[in-house]
């Protein structure tokens, strides 16, 4: 064969498995993404002189007990190419491994989401990615230690505003009739959680497993001494405005039928069981239910939430979500929109921000910005401890400072000084979310909101010490299909799946952790915006305050405050009240026109204002105070 043959895959596949779907899967213009090596040719393989690694990568699948081969499979060499030009045509395609997606941002292109009975084990001395197909699995396990897939990998299809308290108590009594079922279905009890996020207390009901564990994992127990003494401050300032520290309860309910052939499935099977839709609450028919979606003429991934002006919130609030597990969905709608609602009530700010200590006086600097924009890079980039150039960087910055301020200190005296201050700076507090108070001296602190990390696994610092030396749990491990464009990665789980997450505990000790309140000496707003002339620069406060009502996200969108998640945020998203034409609408309502910022209904407008404002008006004091870059 000469070297300059170029080799076609297809000349080597078998006339009779040409067309075969299930043996040879093909993009719409016949090329090749995904092949049963029983469909090859090997014979003429090797009269050309060639191997199957000629054209590929190998998946070789090993039974449970890793004694026999039970397939082979090769991902072809150009599926390199076609993912990074033609990813759409990829998405949702189904291998006999996985599900193929293709990320919504063209940079990180495709991923294989491997079914949960196969487990990735390494690769081999001869390059292929070996696969144990294993008996004991549960419906969303993951194909790597200690991971999970989930229902959806981000936001839910739907955000459903009710703006009375009736329409809210149905949707919950659904949802309880929908548990209630399932107990019956399942054979097993509606699982609960009680935590503190906040120093608020919140229950959280559902039949999710995956659910229940991240929230013990994200959250506070109730005997918590830290979130105690934050709840003791929280309640003298409501006993200021005469009333109790409201309290949240969240509804996840999931496998709720997407069509109305599963739900007559169901309704049989409750029947089979002595049980009825009408005995239970159900809806009788599948269109009737509060959950269905007359658009899409189906039952989606949703979130129900009550929106009234602040004055009326309820004691309770309650929030119900709809065919997800996704953490990251339970937690910003369910734990931090109620969170940021309620502590409004008592002018706190609530941020999408993390926070770290960088200061030599032991202060804080906050990271405000939406999701891709860097928080968790900024607020933990020199708490890593294993990487040491990191904090040898750190210590070089702070010679150079220190050196102006201890000109006359021996070098032993002046390098013991270094060793001191650098001890207390470069410190994780906070990656993802904060509330941020005034205290009586003037002075703004940020309060802590989650025990431990949930963050992106791509760029985690120290990520593969964590993953040797500790079993953290994963969110969403995918396998690159391509979307490196890189044969070395082709096939394997490599954690830089943009949605994969991680929760990681602070007591493994990789970052330097300390979550305890303290006071902060600057706020920085982070954008990714390449039209912008500068780098970093100080702003003003009015100036802060414009870039979180514009919300600019990495992407060219816009989410108000750089925050997707509070409920007045969705309702404005869902709406398409943002950017330039929320400024010009929170302009109008200022001026005592809320017709633009409710969307035609000036009385909603005029809720949408009052929340957007009070955190608006906390940000522009704050920034008066702290300086905001």
């Amino acid at each position: 064969m000469s070297q300059t043959t170029t080799l076609n895959l297809d000349d080597f596949i078998q006339d009779q498995f040409k067309n075969n779907t299930e043996m040879v899967v093909r993009l719409n213009d016949g090329s090749i993404i995904f092949v049963d090596e029983q469909a090859l040719d090997k014979n003429k393989m090797s009269d050309e002189g060639c191997s199957v690694k000629t054209f590929g990568v190998r998946y070789r699948v090993m039974s449970d007990d890793m004694k026999t081969v039970t397939a082979q499979y090769l991902i072809p060499n150009e599926v390199l190419s076609l993912a990074k030009t033609r990813g759409k045509e990829f998405a949702g395609l189904k291998l006999p491994v996985g599900i193929l997606t293709n990320d919504q941002t063209p940079k990180f292109g495709v991923w294989l989401k491997i079914y949960p009975n196969f487990q990735q084990i390494g690769t081999n001395d001869r390059g292929e990615i070996v696969l144990r197909d294993r008996k004991d699995f549960q419906p969303m396990t993951g194909a790597v230690i200690n991971s999970n897939n989930t229902i959806i990998m981000g936001r839910a299809e739907r955000l459903v505003t009710r703006l009375s308290k009736e329409d809210s108590s149905l949707d919950c009594a659904e949802a309880d009739a929908w548990l209630k079922a399932f107990e019956i279905l399942d054979n097993t009890d509606t699982l609960t959680r009680d935590y503190l996020c906040a120093g608020i207390k919140y229950r959280h009901e559902g039949n999710a497993p995956y659910l229940n564990l991240t929230i013990d994992v994200n959250f506070f127990d109730l005997q918590d001494k830290e979130m105690l003494d934050l709840r003791s401050i929280i309640q003298s300032r409501f006993d200021k405005i005469n009333r109790t520290i409201p309290n949240v309860k969240i509804r996840s309910v999931i496998n709720l039928p997407k069509t109305e052939e599963d739900f007559k499935s169901i309704l049989s099977k409750l029947q089979k069981k002595g049980s009825s839709a009408k005995e239970l609450g159900l809806p009788e028919s599948y269109s009737d239910s509060r959950f269905y979606d007359p658009k899409n003429n189906t039952i989606a991934s949703s979130n129900f939430v009550l929106f009234v002006p602040l004055a009326e919130l309820p004691d309770e609030i309650t929030i119900t979500t709809i065919n997800t597990d996704y953490h990251g969905e339970i937690k910003s709608r369910g734990v931090l929109s109620p969170l940021m609602a309620i502590l409004s009530l008592v002018n706190v700010i609530s941020a999408h921000a993390g926070s770290g200590v960088l200061s030599q006086n032991g202060t804080a600097t906050t990271f405000t910005g939406p999701t891709g924009t860097g928080k968790t890079t900024a607020t933990s980039f020199f708490a890593e401890k294993n990487e040491k150039f990191r904090r040898q960087e750190l210590r070089r910055r702070y010679e150079i400072i220190l050196k102006k301020q201890h000109s006359d200190l021996s070098d032993s005296d002046f390098q013991a000084k270094v060793d001191e201050v650098v001890a207390g700076v470069g410190i994780l507090c906070q990656e993802d979310w904060i509330e941020i108070a005034e205290g009586d001296d003037g002075k703004w602190s940020f309060w802590p909101t989650e025990k431990s990390m949930y963050a992106r696994t791509g760029g985690f610092p120290g990520l593969d010490f964590i993953l040797i030396e500790n079993e953290p749990m994963l969110e969403n491990a995918l396998a690159d299909f391509g979307a490196s464009g890189c044969k070395k990665y082709l096939g394997k789980v490599t954690h830089e799946f943009f949605p994969e997450r991680i929760f990681y505990e602070p007591h493994w000790g990789h970052l330097l952790y300390d979550r305890s309140s303290r006071p902060i000496s600057a706020h920085v707003f982070l954008e990714r915006n390449a039209d912008l002339d500068f780098f970093a620069k100080r702003v003003s406060a009015k100036e802060a305050v414009e870039y979180l009502l514009v919300g600019r996200t990495p992407s060219g969108k816009y989410e108000p405050m750089y925050n997707a998640y509070p409920d007045f945020s969705g309702f404005l998203m869902e709406h398409g009240i943002i950017g330039p034409k929320l400024v010009e609408a929170y302009a109008k309502a200022k001026a005592g026109d809320y017709s633009v910022i409710g969307a035609g209904n000036a009385s909603t407008g005029k809720a949408v204002f009052e929340k957007l404002d009070i955190q608006l008006q906390l940000w522009e004091k704050s920034c008066e105070v702290t300086p905001p870059f």
